[in-house]
């Protein structure tokens, strides 16, 4: 892959990438291939997927500690109940 520079961006571009970058969660450098890929008609990879987030989602830390204190209760087995 290639490196390019960008010069006399205007402030306005400048602005936008940064802006966007920050709402995706990406780099400016991601987001502005991303840009430019999608404006060429050029498909972009497509990520492999080790997880089902796809199908079901994600949460994010807050969530799942959420989760995990509500069921707690229900992951508690007593001595008597395995037999």
């Amino acid at each position: 892959m290639k490196t390019m520079t960008l010069r006399n961006l205007p402030d306005e571009g400048s602005a936008y990438l940064s802006g966007r970058a920050a709402t995706e969660g990406k780099s400016i450098n991601a987001t502005a291939v991303s840009l430019l890929s999608r404006a060429a008609g050029i498909a972009p990879r497509q990520r492999k997927r080790r997880d089902l987030s796809w199908l079901f989602g994600s949460w994010i830390a807050a969530e799942a500690r959420r989760f995990d204190s509500v069921v707690a209760e229900c992951r508690k087995v007593g001595s008597g109940e395995l037999k």
